[in-house]
């Protein structure tokens, strides 16, 4: 994997055709703090996990669940999920639960577009962005989508899709790719072709000075450089799995490659048939994310600390599920969904929020507490929280702009 040592070493090859490198601080966004969002995509079931909601009429629970407290957090447990039992034993103390979001709709996109943006228009860039857009000048790739959703807004140039062909244009391979394969060009006839791009850019910024995307492709092309002359200290395949690829997204924020990195499981989780597929759903999913939680426990930031020291973790899903079953077993969707905050900054065992006897969700007020006259937690709300946490007045690109009161340290 790419080390920062190396990293900065490739930047400074690329001032000498663009100026000064801007990877070339020590820290990553203000305070340092990363972030590492990971996403059960098609919609979990709280009723599972999170919310014991036992005694209610209208809610159906699984007939082999039973409420359960672990430290500050009342929580579900069922025999068949041991390992989810054993995830919230080790970590319970440093978990926010957020339970009871809002993301006002039941249909998929729509619930990805409010739960990362708190917006209905896929034009506001998402969270992970904008804390990603925060540290432009000190990161090559700002946001690093390993799988997942993403919502990059009018900040694309500063958001990488390690699903398609990013490791592949970075090493040069990409060429392989064609109809009739090349091979990349020797030393002097690519200083020709670095050199016509350069002028390429000076050129439209000339003729069209007041023109955005000049501007987009000279930083385009300024990061793309850096990254190329890292090839062969750099990986960025997208793995198979969700674990491998939550371990590469880790790697990247430790070598100081990015300030966030979106890991998604793929779309699994929409149990409109089957609901007890939840089980192993939630079972696989936090082996994955516990050994996520371990890793940053070990590995190292730039200055030799732990990433777990500075690294804050988002682990949600777009929907819930609904409170009964349907005729094949299955929970359809649901607009109040759960979310869990882990890492420096984050008050945890604690939950926040919650559901009503009908399921609908309920705020928080300005103590912390539930607030049974407030619809749920705003998923605006969340993305203020994490914005403050990163250093970015959530003013700047929010309507709520008041984090959730209680979940900061």
């Amino acid at each position: 994997m790419l080390t920062r040592r190396t990293f900065l070493g490739s930047a400074a090859a690329t001032a000498a055709l663009f100026g000064a490198s801007p990877f070339s601080r020590a820290e990553v966004g203000p305070d340092g703090k990363r972030f590492l969002f990971l996403h059960a995509e098609g919609g979990w079931d709280p009723l599972a996990v999170f919310a014991p909601l036992f005694g209610a009429e209208s809610i159906e629970m699984e007939p082999d669940a039973e409420p359960w407290t672990i430290g500050g957090l009342s929580l579900v447990d069922s025999p068949g999920r041991p390992v989810t039992r054993a995830f919230f034993e080790q970590h319970h103390s440093k978990i926010a639960l957020l339970n009871g979001v809002s993301v006002r709709s039941v249909n998929h996109e729509t619930c990805s577009i409010v739960a990362l943006t708190g917006a209905t228009s896929a034009d506001r860039p998402d969270f992970p962005t904008i804390l990603g857009y925060s540290a432009r000048d000190e990161t090559s790739l700002p946001h690093l989508v390993m799988s997942g959703p993403v919502l990059p807004g009018p900040y694309s140039v500063f958001v990488s899709d390690a699903r398609g062909r990013l490791q592949e244009a970075i090493d040069g391979s990409l060429l392989l790719y064609n109809d009739r394969p090349l091979r990349l060009p020797a030393s002097a006839p690519g200083h020709i072709v670095d050199r016509y791009l350069v002028d390429r850019v000076e050129a439209l910024q000339r003729e069209l000075p007041g023109a955005g995307h000049g501007a987009d492709y000279r930083e385009a092309l300024a990061r793309s450089r850096a990254l190329i002359d890292s090839r062969y200290q750099l990986q960025l395949r997208a793995s198979d799995t969700f674990g491998g690829r939550a371990r590469t997204a880790i790697d990247a924020l430790s070598a100081g490659l990015c300030r966030c990195a979106s890991v998604g499981t793929g779309f699994e989780w929409d149990t409109h048939q089957t609901n007890s597929e939840q089980t192993g759903l939630f079972e696989g999913f936090f082996a994955d994310v516990g050994a996520a939680l371990d890793l940053l426990a070990i590995t190292p930031d730039a200055n030799g600390k732990p990433l777990a020291e500075s690294t804050i973790v988002v682990v949600m899903s777009e929907m819930g599920r609904t409170p009964a079953y349907n005729s094949t077993g299955g929970r359809d969707h649901w607009p109040f969904t759960t979310l869990m905050l882990m890492g420096p900054g984050i008050a945890g065992d604690r939950g926040f929020g919650g559901y009503s006897d009908l399921y609908a969700g309920i705020g928080v007020d300005q103590g912390g507490d539930p607030d049974p006259t407030l619809p749920g937690i705003p998923a605006e709300a969340v993305g203020a929280t994490l914005l403050t946490l990163g250093g970015v007045d959530p003013a700047e690109y929010l309507h709520v702009i008041d984090p959730i009161p209680g979940v900061m340290t």
